[in-house]
């Protein structure tokens, strides 16, 4: 072969190394970005999107001064079954017997919650996220 030829095919691998290396980096990071969660929820758990197993606990972290309403596969929780510590405005509900579910089924799971302040101005608000179990 000619000397062109081998040019040719080490520009052509070269290009192709390249492409292979950008459409890496553009695939994983589209998959760690993050969901934004509205300012007045300061974390939740699972997190969106995620897979947890079945003996996961829901717990929301909100300011204090704020009360949630908790629907969970548009069920209304009734506020005796959520745990509230009051002072750091940790909410937390998980499935057990004489609550509204008894288990996580598996599968995926639709997650909504209202919310508003308790005092002081209204802050009104919702949020929606799913997650799966196994």
């Amino acid at each position: 072969m000619k000397k062109n030829t081998y040019r040719f095919i080490l520009l052509l691998l070269g290009i192709l190394l390249f492409l292979t290396i950008s459409m890496g980096i553009n695939f994983s990071s589209s998959l760690n970005e993050e969901m934004e969660l509205p300012d007045a929820i300061e974390s939740l758990s699972p997190m969106p999107g995620s897979q947890v197993p079945q003996q996961t606990t829901i717990e929301i972290d909100m300011p204090v001064g704020y009360e949630i309403v908790l629907y969970i596969d548009d069920y209304r929780v009734s506020d005796n079954e959520i745990e509230h510590l009051e002072g750091t405005g940790i909410y937390r509900w998980k499935p057990g017997p004489g609550k509204s579910f008894e288990s996580w089924s598996p599968g995926k799971h639709i997650i909504k919650i209202f919310w508003d302040t308790s005092v002081g101005l209204p802050d009104i608000g919702e949020f929606t996220w799913e997650f799966s179990t196994y």
